[in-house]
């Protein structure tokens, strides 16, 4: 009879090859960009010197089955009471190191053996970290494996969920039809008439940054508009933190020449659009930020939904499979989309006397805290249309 697959904890340290690893094993999982070795590299090239991820290693009779770096986030205020710390998967629990958002996470798992890796996870954390409040796992897609795998000594909660807009190309593509003919008529009205405004300046053109110079050019370009489209609501944008802008500095320099990084430029004639910050990962392009030049036009002035509607066409062209526009209930990427996904935000937590006395309180001050318990259930898809 076949053993159950051994799973680890062990300092970065302990594990000279981390790198060697994680890209083999990447080779055998679907992943996503977001657990893709130029994406985990350049966190830990760039969090601070006290921040030291652990790394979970599980194998099974055929060799390395999962990996994953967890970083464990000491408790503060009334959480203290309930346990010493909270685990994280690729996060850390500081917002202004967390503000990269971290999405599509969970174990990086050879095909078809997710259910057991996480029920190695589930088992070294009982038998070998102490202490542990909560074990947090943000915007993820494996919230079925993760109900199938947990072990009697353990509760889990979906504590937060929100819908993944998604436009299928290949679907689109077998139609025959062109990506703004998919839309609904009102909308697909109001980008027609956009199209056109942007038109007097020029044919409108998508072009994929093809040097690292040209892509670091377009992502400062990128971060100016950016800025002052915040600003301009009286709120900071993303790039305000230090560490989000050093990250994805390294990231482009790392992500370029294989694809990974798709940083893209929409203009119309001489007239800049907007620019796309966007991840590739097999097939499926992953919306991920943008600076957008609003105010260009008196009238029809929607550069995000034409800067949106262009690229998408582009990848269409391409033979893509996938456009993402990862997680966010914003209106125009419901209306960009023709179906949607849901992402969880999951917290597995220790059964015993200090969950039900946090779950009581909770309950009693009417906090959803816990939010609600994780059900074993296919992934949530729907239709846009």
């Amino acid at each position: 009879m076949a053993s159950d697959p051994r799973g680890e904890w062990l300092a970065l340290t302990e594990y000279p090859d981390l790198a060697g690893d994680w890209r083999r094993l990447q080779a055998q999982a679907d992943g996503t960009p977001f657990t893709h070795w130029h994406w985990i590299s350049t966190w830990l090239d760039h969090l601070p010197a006290q921040i030291v991820p652990r790394v979970f290693r599980v194998e099974d009779e055929q060799g390395l089955l999962a990996l994953a770096l967890a970083v464990d986030a000491r408790e503060r205020g009334n959480g203290r009471l309930f346990g010493r710390h909270s685990l994280r998967l690729q996060e850390t629990g500081i917002e202004a190191l967390d503000e990269i958002s971290v999405e599509y996470s969970g174990l990086l798992t050879r095909r078809g053996g997710e259910v057991a890796a996480y029920a190695a996870l589930f088992r070294a954390l009982e038998q070998h970290w102490d202490g542990w409040r909560r074990f947090r796992i943000s915007a993820t897609a494996d919230g079925p494996h993760i109900a199938a795998a947990l072990s009697p000594g353990l509760h889990c909660y979906s504590v937060h969920t929100q819908p993944c807009y998604r436009v299928d190309l290949t679907r689109l593509r077998a139609s025959g039809k062109g990506y703004m003919d998919s839309l609904k008529r009102n909308f697909r009205h109001h980008l027609r008439q956009s199209q056109r405004a942007y038109e007097a300046h020029g044919a409108l053109q998508v072009e994929v940054a093809a040097s690292i110079d040209s892509a670091l050019a377009w992502l400062d370009e990128l971060r100016i508009l950016h800025e002052r489209r915040w600003r301009s609501k009286g709120e900071e944008g993303a790039f305000a933190g230090g560490f989000f802008h050093a990250f994805h500095d390294t990231l482009v320099r790392k992500g370029l020449a294989d694809g990974y990084v798709r940083m893209t430029r929409i203009s119309a004639g001489p007239l800049v659009v907007g620019y796309l910050y966007n991840l590739y990962w097999r097939g499926t392009v992953y919306f991920y930020n943008c600076g957008l030049n609003y105010g260009a036009l008196p009238r029809y002035d929607s550069p995000g939904s034409i800067a949106l509607a262009a690229c998408i066409q582009q990848c269409l062209d391409e033979g893509l499979d996938t456009f993402d526009f990862l997680a966010g209930a914003q209106p125009y990427k419901r209306r960009l989309s023709d179906h949607a996904r849901t992402l969880e935000w999951i917290d597995v937590r220790r059964r015993g006397l200090a969950h039900d006395s946090e779950r009581l309180i909770a309950q009693a001050l009417g906090t959803a805290t816990f939010g609600q318990p994780l059900a074993l259930q296919t992934p949530t898809t729907s239709s846009s249309e």
